[in-house]
């Protein structure tokens, strides 16, 4: 397998020429370069013409990137880097994520930080085939930048479905099935040989298209499980998110994945940063059967003592299989029930308003029918916005 030679300084991690003699950064010696990102046929290391200086580094529309992707648009930005979106000429003009990391702007530790990353996604998605996970299609380097060339997904991610939707939450019978779809995927990860631990599972790590397909996004600081080894290098992840072992107290696994999964579908239930709920009083936020028994499935898969959360993600999908199939069935009999009220109401509102003109006839001799008349509507009313409510109820 081809490998691309990218260059750092020892001392400081900055990206270095191979040939400098100097680090321009630090200004001591780099010693020797590393060689950190595997390549194979679809990871091409080659210019970016033209070169971006630190004054100039985002790529305006129109321009063209190492002389294949047409930028059309600055799709987003975090982290170490800028998205854009981009058609690629060699293939029929096909939309592209391109990824565009700025080393110019990045201090020591912060180059040493998106240098990890970096390689960590050009290693796992150069080799991962899975239909919730964006696909790589190259990758590339110049003297300020590095560039990762994947899958423009059309989508937003689920932080920002649950900001725009109207009670900032979403309902159980799709907290399930988000929670079935990334069980399938997250399982693909673990069942690499090692395992793959993707360590940063979070609603802005997810994105959703319009059909409601779900793309699990940002592998920069995903690894690969090492049995034997009692602790990870450094406390990594997103407070909230990030299981207690992520902060240097153990070996992130399987268990990892499962409590960050678990802070996930509680933030989208509930609304609410998990950071923002107090554990001891998370019975509160539920109150249906079955949200009480998805909110005991919350609570184990997070557990502070990993030994005690659900020991894989096949585990965790059969139980919101199970619960997801109960809503289902819960939803068609009320769904069915709601037809036959709402014709039964309409029936009654027909033939009260027929009585009504009957009887205003004799309204003018015998004033006290008013009474029955006022009386039915009322009571109409009152099933009508019972109607309403449990409607709303199933719905969640």
């Amino acid at each position: 397998m081809d490998a691309v030679l990218v260059c750092f300084c020892d001392v400081c991690g900055a990206s270095i020429a191979p040939q400098a003699s100097l680090c321009t950064v630090c200004g001591k010696s780099p010693h020797q370069p590393l060689q950190l990102v595997p390549s194979g046929p679809a990871h091409v290391a080659r210019p970016a013409f033209p070169s971006q200086s630190g004054a100039t580094a985002s790529l305006r529309p129109g321009a063209l990137l190492a002389q294949r992707y047409r930028i059309l648009d600055k799709a987003g930005e975090g982290g170490f880097g800028v998205i854009y979106k981009a058609e690629d000429i060699d293939r029929y003009r096909a939309k592209v994520a391109i990824k565009q990391i700025n080393l110019d702007t990045l201090r020591p530790r912060e180059m040493i930080e998106a240098t990890d990353a970096y390689n960590r996604e050009v290693r796992y998605l150069s080799r991962l085939r899975h239909i919730s996970l964006p696909r790589m299609y190259d990758a590339f380097t110049d003297t300020d930048h590095w560039y990762i060339v994947m899958d423009f997904i059309d989508g937003v991610t689920l932080e920002e479905t649950l900001q725009k939707t109207r009670r900032k939450r979403l309902s159980t019978s799709k907290v399930l099935q988000i929670g079935l779809l990334l069980c399938d995927v997250l399982g693909y990860l673990h069942a690499q040989q090692p395992s793959v631990i993707f360590r940063d599972v979070k609603p802005a790590n997810v994105m959703q298209t319009r059909t409601g397909h779900l793309y699990l996004i940002d592998f920069g600081i995903a690894r690969h499980y090492a049995p034997g080894r009692n602790r990870d290098t450094g406390p990594l992840g997103t407070p909230g998110y990030a299981a207690p072992e992520q902060y240097g107290r153990a070996q992130t696994t399987v268990q990892t994945d499962i409590y960050g999964l678990g802070a996930t579908l509680q933030t989208l239930l509930t609304g609410q940063e998990p950071t923002l709920i107090n554990r001891t009083r998370r019975k509160k936020l539920f109150q249906s059967k079955i949200k009480q028994q998805f909110q005991q499935l919350l609570q184990q898969m997070l557990e502070l003592d990993a030994s005690l959360r659900p020991q894989t993600m096949e585990e965790v999908r059969q139980q919101l299989q199970q619960l997801f199939a109960r809503v289902s069935a819960r939803r068609r009999f009320f769904r069915g029930l709601f037809i036959a009220i709402r014709e039964s109401i309409a029936d009654a509102l027909l033939l009260t308003l027929i009585l009504a003109m009957f009887f205003v006839i004799l309204l003018i001799q015998v004033p006290w029918l008013l009474l029955p008349i006022y009386g039915s509507f009322y009571l109409l009313l009152l099933l009508l916005r019972l109607f309403v409510q449990l409607r709303e109820d199933v719905e969640e």
